[in-house]
């Protein structure tokens, strides 16, 4: 070839531009990497050096639970997952083409289309820069409700009106980009959603790790609080707001109060946006574990009788769309000592939830789990349902989201597997007949 025709060939290679590590940036004299501007730099800081015997000894308990959590997809793993508005094209006959040729056409075909869903499922994960797992599980299991994701969107023209609303913000943002694969877009929403709930609630505004059933219920209680003011507001303007949370995950827990001598009593409501259930000893169902939450209690209360004896018993006043159980794995030994408890629960798929007026029969769409031997070290993933799989479809097609891996699996598989790590569960209501 001339010396022209190669100079240029030189020069197009040249410009092609370098592929950009997805989670981080290189560090230089102006610009700090993308993930310490965003959640700050690590606590602990190690120099490069030589990995030695002595050092792998002593490494922290906590970071080889956390390494274990991790794994790789397999291409046997992955399924389609649809884009919002993705038109399915229409396959084209071929005709008069040899068989052998046909064949080979197949095989391209399939091999495109498992490397087009394996890219779909990666998308779906979230990164993990700072110890934010328990982040990532938490909004991986809201966004499988599906009908509280569109309450939240399709309202937004009354929401927006208060801007320190910047949970509902931040939350809408995200769901938006959850089939994004830009890592480093989806980087600055995760960081944005932290500081939104942070503001409120301060406790998580560092780079440690936390509790999931704290942070959900923090970003529920947040959502809430702005309910009373949106509905003031919006009194007046022709529009109305109903809340997501009270709308699809709230419910009233009445409480009844009896002497054990004279029969008086007395009756409360609560309102719960989730039930934290103790662990049975050596394990149970999860409908055992429900039945002992409301089951009569014993209460020193002293009545107008003079009796100092009372019975106590709960029931549900009003039952939610999603019922949301938190699985109390974590308790305090008489020493003070924060320890997990690792007794299986039987996780059902369907439960049968009665009230005071009528029942519901509920299903398992999502699972929030905690993977580590101890309470101080370990890592939450998620399981939930495939959006795709309507109420009533027997496709029993789960998603794993292990932070930005994501795999699939099933509910069948759920059940057998998260007995013993199971930390918080989603059930949904089933439609009436």
């Amino acid at each position: 070839y001339s010396t022209a025709v190669v100079e240029l060939v030189a020069e197009k290679i040249r410009n092609v531009p370098a592929p950009s590590a997805p989670f981080a940036i290189q560090d230089n004299d102006n610009t700090a990497p993308l993930r310490y501007r965003l959640f700050g730099r690590p606590l602990r800081h190690h120099k490069e050096q030589e990995v030695t015997a002595v050092a792998l000894l002593q490494a922290p308990q906590e970071e080889e639970t956390l390494e274990k959590c991790h794994s790789s997809v397999s291409q046997d793993e992955v399924v389609a997952v649809k884009r919002p508005m993705e038109k399915e094209e229409e396959p084209v006959k071929d005709e008069g083409i040899p068989q052998a040729l046909s064949a080979k056409k197949e095989e391209v075909a399939v091999t495109t289309e498992k490397k087009l869903r394996s890219e779909h499922i990666k998308c779906l994960g979230f990164p993990n820069p700072a110890q934010i797992c328990y982040i990532n599980s938490s909004l991986q299991s809201l966004l499988t409700l599906e009908d509280f994701v569109t309450a939240i969107s399709h309202q937004e023209q009354v929401w927006s009106l208060i801007p320190e609303a910047a949970v509902l913000r931040t939350f809408k943002n995200i769901s938006e980009h959850h089939f994004s694969g830009d890592a480093q877009e989806k980087l600055r929403l995760l960081a944005a959603f932290k500081r939104a709930v942070a503001l409120w609630a301060p406790e998580f505004g560092d780079h440690q790790q936390k509790d999931a059933h704290e942070f959900l219920t923090a970003v529920l209680d947040q959502i809430r609080y702005w309910g009373p003011q949106l509905q003031v507001l919006t009194a007046g303007m022709g529009m109305a707001y109903s809340c997501p949370v009270e709308n699809h995950l709230m419910f009233k827990i009445q409480n009844t109060r009896t002497c054990k001598s004279c029969g008086a009593g007395s009756t409360r409501e609560e309102d719960f946006t989730n039930l934290s259930l103790d662990l049975p000893p050596g394990g149970g169902t999860v409908e055992k574990m429900l039945d002992n939450y409301l089951m009569e209690t014993e209460l020193e209360y002293r009545c107008e009788c003079g009796a100092t004896k009372s019975g106590q018993r709960s029931s549900f006043a009003t039952l939610p769309r999603v019922l949301v159980l938190h699985l109390k794995r974590f308790r305090y030994t008489p020493t003070f000592q924060l320890e997990k408890i690792h007794d299986p629960v039987d996780l059902q798929r369907e439960l049968v939830v009665s009230s005071g007026q009528d029942g519901s029969c509920y299903s398992l769409v999502s699972t929030i789990n905690h993977i580590g031997a101890t309470a101080r070290s370990g890592h939450y993933i998620c399981d939930g349902v495939d959006p795709d799989v309507g109420p009533v479809d027997l496709t029993d097609r789960w998603f794993t989201y292990n932070d930005t891996v994501v795999t699939q699996t099933s509910g069948v598989n759920v059940c057998n597997q998260r007995q013993r790590s199971s930390y918080i569960l989603f059930y949904r209501r089933q439609p009436e007949d």
